[in-house]
């Protein structure tokens, strides 16, 4: 059981980290003042809190089990630029919802106040490479029913809290992948209820509106995947230039008249990679992973299981599906796009995340700690993978971090002393 540092019992984080809080937090009934005006974010230089207790059996490699701090949000944060953006939520009812840039040290830079509920975030990059934060804001009432009648979606430096363009108006919150919006009443990453938009990281202008024909399906640092009369287009949202097409690309050997589709969605909210269908006669008979920005193929997987895809905003990704020759197969790619490495999967391993340069899997099975009634019941041990090779980190019941910095800082979810979640901030070994 995980405790307080006072010593009591205190509520275990989850795993993987906390996304019930952030479902919580961003769709809850909307009240609050309207969007805001452009400006720059609030400049801050708050020191950081002082390092909570971990107990050491929590933390999974590569981290340091000694925390450095404690960081200030109370729903999973996001890695950004060198540090980290993430949301804190209001101590009063009807007071605003306040965004954070935290460096890699643990000082807050600056803080943004929006809409306490209809908001939401995404980490990405522009066309030069630049990391940016967009953050939404709405004008949603309780007294007009609970619905925005607008909402805005402006993008900072995750460093200075610069504005880089916005806010302009869109369908609704983030349903993702990418910077893909529209109105959803059912979850912060989901299916969207109505029509959706897609917008340049870069300058913020709409890429593709469903509402002027097409599907918006994926959109990733500048590569927008759409569909138009059951024909896929990625292009360039900068430039409109077409990157490739579903025609273009070869279909399974074993079946050279189907046709592709989309595929499931990525689990993440950023994904490099993009899974894709072949249907012939009415059937799917095969799927394909493909970087999005090139189309090109990375690996081929069977049909017997509904694939799992895990992408970063890094580029690398891991997909766990059923082999084409049977049994369960689990791959990961890197960004340059090449795969990385593959192996057999294990019955019941599902990755669940991919933080700081590791891959964190499930294993469907309890740990010691668990199967002898002294862990949490019912959790699943987590087995650390590295991402460059595929070498196991080792296997524990352990928590899974929310973020790391590009220097190595995780933050992981530890118990919770107020409302909201809260984490630690541990160095890499």
């Amino acid at each position: 059981m995980t405790r307080r540092s006072d010593g009591r019992p205190g509520r275990r984080p989850g795993r993987p980290a906390a996304a019930g809080a952030a479902a919580l937090l961003l769709l809850s009934a909307c009240a609050g003042p309207g969007p805001r005006d452009a400006a720059d974010a609030e400049a801050r230089d708050d020191p950081p809190g002082p390092a909570p207790s971990v107990p050491a059996a929590d933390v999974p490699p590569p981290l340091d089990p000694r925390p450095a701090w404690a960081a200030p949000f109370s729903a999973p944060p996001k890695a950004a630029g060198d540090g980290f953006v993430g949301p804190v939520m209001p101590e009063e009812s009807g007071g605003d919802l306040v965004f954070l840039g935290v460096g890699p040290d643990g000082t807050t830079r600056w803080s943004l106040d929006r809409n306490p509920s209809c908001t939401a975030f995404a980490a990405t990059r522009d066309a030069d490479g630049g990391d940016l934060v967009v953050v939404l804001d709405s004008d949603a009432d309780p007294d007009g029913g609970g619905f925005a009648a607008r909402t805005t979606a402006a993008a900072y430096r995750p460093g200075a809290g610069t504005l880089v363009w916005g806010p302009v108006e869109v369908p609704g919150t983030l349903v993702g992948p990418g910077l893909v919006f529209g109105a959803s009443a059912g979850s912060v990453m989901g299916a969207a209820d109505g029509p959706k938009a897609a917008l340049d990281p870069s300058t913020g202008a709409v890429a593709a509106d469903e509402s002027e024909g097409g599907t918006v399906l994926h959109e990733y640092q500048g590569t927008l995947l759409t569909e138009r009369d059951g024909r896929l287009h990625a292009v360039d949202t900068a430039t409109g230039r077409r990157l490739w097409s579903g025609a273009g690309l070869a279909p399974p050997s074993h079946a050279p008249a189907a046709v592709p589709a989309p595929g499931p969605r990525p689990e993440t909210d950023a994904s490099g990679a993009v899974l894709l269908e072949w249907r012939q006669d009415g059937e799917t008979v095969g799927t394909t992973v493909h970087d999005l920005r090139t189309g090109r193929r990375l690996a081929e997987l069977g049909t017997d299981e509904e694939p799992r895809l895990l992408g970063t905003q890094e580029g690398g990704a891991v997909v766990a599906g059923a082999a084409p020759d049977g049994g369960g197969v689990l791959i990961a790619v890197a960004d340059d796009p090449r795969r990385l490495w593959s192996r057999d999967r294990e019955p019941g391993e599902r990755p669940e995340a991919i933080v700081g340069g590791v891959l964190y899997v499930s294993t469907g099975n309890p740990t010691a700690e668990d199967a002898d009634g002294s862990g949490a019941e019912g959790e699943d041990g987590i087995r650390a993978v590295r991402m460059r090779d595929g070498a196991s980190l080792g296997e524990g019941n352990w928590s899974v971090p929310a973020a790391a910095a590009s220097d190595g800082t995780a933050l992981l979810p530890v118990a919770s002393d107020g409302p909201g979640d809260a984490f630690a901030a541990l160095p890499s070994t």
